[in-house]
């Protein structure tokens, strides 16, 4: 777990077999530590093994183990210098990404399934542009899919899709953004695990992919590869 402390520090508390408390070293923590050498966070996300943090500079510094690179201290992610916003994967094996201020979207790590967009599988130790992602404003990351709403309220999705989690009416896991079926009113985005969910502008909540715990909210276990409305 990480904190971010009105004096735009950092603080973080739990495992660190990766590093991912940023404190430089590699064991765990049941009070909270400072993370090293970050005074300037406008904002953080966690994954499972890894932590990034977003600066006052639209830099980015992320620390613990993406891939096959790992810190147990922030460092710099190169070319990133614009961003407005990021995001990073709840997988062991992690994957993130940030939205830039000219609306594109730059992503890292692993790559396994086609979650960074570059029309690639292979793992990024360095940013790559997503394929054709040009008027983002927001992105969110899943265990290996990334989701991007854009300017028109409509949605994109990439990555791995066993469960449908990218809501284009298939399960093929795609290289590069798909368009979302039946979503063009929505007003923001988060992913799960296998799931991704919008909410629209009649604040009604639109869900799609993995079930087996209800968490489509639609009344039942099944999976959907389109999205459904959330029951309330």
């Amino acid at each position: 777990t990480c904190a971010l402390l009105d004096n735009s520090s950092v603080k973080c508390w739990g495992n660190n077999g990766s590093g991912q408390l940023g404190n430089d070293s590699y064991a765990r923590q049941i009070f909270a530590v400072g993370v090293s050498g970050i005074t300037t966070a406008n904002n953080i996300s966690a994954g499972d093994r890894h932590t990034c943090a977003l600066l006052a500079n639209s830099s980015v510094q992320c620390w613990g183990s993406f891939g096959s690179s790992s810190s147990k201290v922030p460092t710099q992610i190169s070319g990133v210098s614009t961003a407005t916003s990021m995001s990073v994967g709840p997988n062991a094996n992690a994957h993130a990404c940030a939205l830039l201020a000219d609306r594109t979207v730059k992503c890292w790590g692993t790559n396994d399934y086609g979650q960074l967009g570059d029309g690639s599988i292979t793992d990024r130790t360095t940013p790559v542009s997503v394929s054709g992602v040009t008027t983002a404003t927001s992105v969110a990351t899943g265990q290996s899919h990334t989701c991007a709403l854009l300017a028109d309220r409509t949605v994109k999705c990439w990555g791995r899709n066993h469960f449908g989690q990218l809501g284009d009416g298939s399960t093929t896991d795609r290289l590069t953004p798909v368009s979302v079926v039946e979503i063009s009113e929505a007003t923001s985005i988060t992913a799960g695990g296998y799931n991704t969910c919008t909410l629209l502008a009649d604040n009604t909540v639109r869900c799609w992919g993995e079930n087996f715990s209800g968490q489509l909210g639609n009344g039942s276990y099944d999976h959907s590869s389109t999205p459904v409305t959330v029951k309330y």
